[in-house]
């Protein structure tokens, strides 16, 4: 694969659902009813709907990571700050790009920019990564 700095990597497109969101607080324990609760995260929080949790979040990016990197790379960092509220059944687009190459003697170490944008196209989560592809 021939890499340059600058190139962006595939996006990913994700659809959070309610249901899934559901699913996602039940496996981390995370009870905040601002995840799964539409009443109450719209009446006394105050929000446009049910926000997604940031680990839903975070795990769309890592799969962008290696979907692209493939199943023998090895994802070393990911750095990422939550920026703005993203809400459940709203499409959001992953996307990356290069920042930096370097020949390790296990591959290529792979620096980006990554993020995270909402419909509306704002970037509520960006961040950095850093991905080892291994050497063929």
């Amino acid at each position: 694969m021939k890499l340059n700095v600058g190139d962006a990597i595939p996006s990913l497109a994700k659809n959070p659902t309610s249901i899934g969101m559901f699913r996602f607080s039940a496996v981390m324990w995370n009870a905040h009813r601002t995840h799964v609760d539409h009443p109450y995260a719209t009446g006394p929080e105050g929000h446009a709907s049910t926000l997604v949790q940031d680990y839903l979040l975070a795990s769309y990016l890592t799969e962008m990571l290696m979907k692209w990197g493939g199943p023998k790379s090895r994802l070393k960092f990911l750095g990422y700050r939550n920026r703005g509220p993203v809400h459940a059944n709203t499409q959001v687009n992953c996307w990356g790009k290069i920042t930096a190459i370097e020949e390790t003697k296990d591959g290529k170490l792979v620096s980006l920019d990554v993020g995270l944008d909402t419909q509306e196209g704002l970037t509520s989560v960006p961040g950095t990564a850093r991905i080892l592809l291994p050497a063929a």
